[in-house]
């Protein structure tokens, strides 16, 4: 994707956007646009997916059914791949799992599923990716992630984005510190590297700067500070309209491919990631200048946002 189209599309795709009838329920009205995305994709810990299924199911399983909300994704989705990464944190932070969604160019889910009816992708009113069978008042929706598509011209390099609770409320404003749960790398991270054409990959690593325990404490009794690598919960993405890149991360000393894969490897440890990419002829991949890269930008009062 060349820099004016990648500037220019997702514009387009905003603008092309046409919205139903806005007086019904915007949960359920839908905003009228070309299905992009040929995966969707959630990461996270195993046991926190684990969790999210139970709670879903309890859920479907009352009398009445709550046909006014959105219910959680992986109540339906068949259990995640996970990868056990050996490395020097403690034992439980020693998995990451993959929740993978894949859609045809209709937007319909093509990927396996644990639900009685066909269900699609679809973008409502209120700017939330789900999957549903329909529209009508007895449909039951599945929460995929926010729509976001920016404040200003600013945000181009990466939106639209398919963002997170955690993306929408803290990651990106003042004052965020990640910790043992959410990282520094977001949804405008992925949208960044999916559509650069510097990068031949996507690079999910959650860089977090942490004290140091195995260092003596310095004269004012503190740890020294390490820059500890993990992979943190994150939504990922790739779309029709771009070249399918691998997506990797560092967790501890050790890197890993998540999914597409290049030269048809097997998602899975990677034994030595200079090798790996020299043999490519791939740069080998060197932590951001700052994370999260996309901080809200501090607008003036008065000052015209496009």
């Amino acid at each position: 994707m060349n820099a004016m189209n990648s500037i220019f599309r997702p514009l387009a795709v905003i603008l092309f956007c046409m919205t139903a009838n806005a007086q019904e329920d915007g949960s359920r009205v839908w905003i009228e646009c070309p299905w992009d995305f040929r995966y969707i994709l959630k990461i996270d810990e195993p046991s926190r997916f684990e969790i999210r299924r139970e709670l879903g199911k309890q859920e479907l399983a009352r009398t009445p059914l709550d046909f006014g909300r959105s219910h959680l994704l992986e109540t339906i989705i068949p259990p995640v791949q996970v990868f056990d990464i050996p490395n020097e944190y403690w034992e439980a932070n020693n998995k990451v799992a993959t929740l993978l969604m894949t859609f045809d160019e209709q937007g319909r889910l093509a990927s396996p599923y644990e639900w009685p009816f066909t269900l699609s992708g679809k973008l409502n009113r209120l700017r939330y990716l789900i999957l549903a069978p329909g529209n009508a008042a007895n449909d039951l929706q599945f929460d995929i992630g926010e729509w976001y598509t920016g404040r200003s011209s600013d945000e181009v390099a990466y939106i639209p984005a398919i963002c997170s609770m955690t993306d929408m409320g803290e990651r990106y404003r003042k004052g965020f510190k990640a910790d043992t749960i959410d990282g520094n790398f977001g949804c405008r991270e992925w949208g960044y590297y999916l559509q650069s054409d510097q990068f031949p990959y996507i690079v999910i690593t959650s860089y977090q700067w942490e004290n140091d325990y195995e260092k003596p404490k310095n004269k004012k009794g503190k740890y020294p500070q390490m820059l500890a690598t993990y992979i943190r919960p994150v939504i990922g993405w790739g779309r029709f309209d771009t070249p399918p890149k691998p997506f990797i991360g560092q967790h501890g000393k050790n890197w890993v491919c998540l999914h597409e894969c290049p030269d048809g490897e097997a998602p899975g440890i990677i034994p030595d990631i200079k090798a790996w990419t020299a043999k490519r002829g791939w740069p080998l991949p060197k932590p951001p200048k700052k994370q999260p890269m996309f901080p809200d930008r501090a607008y003036q009062r008065g000052e015209f946002i496009d």
